[in-house]
């Protein structure tokens, strides 16, 4: 009798143990799901607007400059219709786009419609290394961009802007990582004007080009990381080739202080995790 007794109370532990880890099975499967959803559908289109305060004392007319980095376009959705009202919120003065805005051959004409949802501020851009690797038809590119929209598409080429009573000058390099970025073109300096580097891949300001020159900028900007894009709590486990060692937000380089954005697409696969889309806006 006693030993019936036992075996019944063993075997009820049993079918507890089992119970319980199923349960925790299906806790962690559904922890699991909640955060796959999270990444696929919640984080890439919650863009947050990251502010910078870039001015001397003495300015009294500031300059606004909104960066778009990464965009990496295929369709017209929440995500490109919240940047288009961000920018109508936010007023810059200009846009600057850092490359990767399509990583599709085929993808112009979204690039068309969006470029016609931000509004009047002055634009300018850079390549990034999709535009290559995706085969873009260059040539059709920098027409939608200049002829069709105003954008001024900078390949290793400057622009002075005046804004008020003030000027402020891009120096716009190709990409690093898959075009051939030359500094050669650029002015050593312009006496009284905030000037501004783009280059889409950061790993550019590792290399002897960058170490060598002798211009200080105001400000240099990058994207290309994507802050890692699916992260470990922040942790970035993974940056493409041409990141060098930067990942997300300001560095000291040896001619400026480098931002690196996170740019507001996805590349490869659609999620974002602890890597947050953003605009960044830079106030001179």
């Amino acid at each position: 009798m006693r030993r019936h007794y036992d075996q019944a109370v063993e075997n009820h532990a049993d079918r507890g143990r089992a119970g319980a880890g199923l349960i925790g099975w299906g806790i962690t499967a559904l922890l699991s799901l909640a955060l796959l959803l999270y990444a696929w559908w919640v984080e890439p289109d919650w863009i947050e607007v990251k502010e910078h305060d870039r001015k001397h004392a003495q300015v009294q007319e500031p300059i606004r400059v909104a960066q778009l980095s990464d965009l990496h376009l295929n369709e017209i959705g929440r995500r490109e219709h919240r940047i288009a009202q961000e920018l109508e919120r936010i007023k810059p003065h200009i846009v600057v786009l850092t490359g990767d805005v399509i990583d599709q051959a085929d993808a112009l004409p979204v690039l068309d419609a969006f470029l016609g949802m931000l509004g009047d501020s002055t634009k300018l851009a850079v390549l990034g290394n999709w535009e290559y690797w995706a085969g873009v038809n260059l040539t059709g590119l920098r027409y939608l961009y200049e002829e069709k929209h105003g954008v001024d598409l900078l390949v290793n080429q400057e622009i002075i802007y005046k804004v008020g009573s003030r000027r402020i000058r891009f120096v716009g390099l190709d990409d690093f990582t898959a075009g051939k970025p030359d500094l050669r073109f650029a002015a050593d300096g312009v006496g009284g004007v905030t000037t501004v580097l783009v280059q889409h891949s950061p790993g550019w300001f590792e290399s002897a080009a960058a170490k060598t020159s002798k211009t200080r900028y105001d400000l240099c900007v990058s994207g290309h990381t994507h802050g890692g894009q699916v992260t470990l709590f922040g942790l970035v486990l993974y940056t493409p080739p041409g990141s060098g060692s930067f990942e997300a937000g300001f560095y000291k380089t040896a001619s400026c202080d480098l931002y690196v954005s996170k740019g507001l697409g996805t590349s490869v696969l659609p999620f974002r995790l602890s890597a947050r889309p953003e605009i960044a806006v830079f106030e001179f």
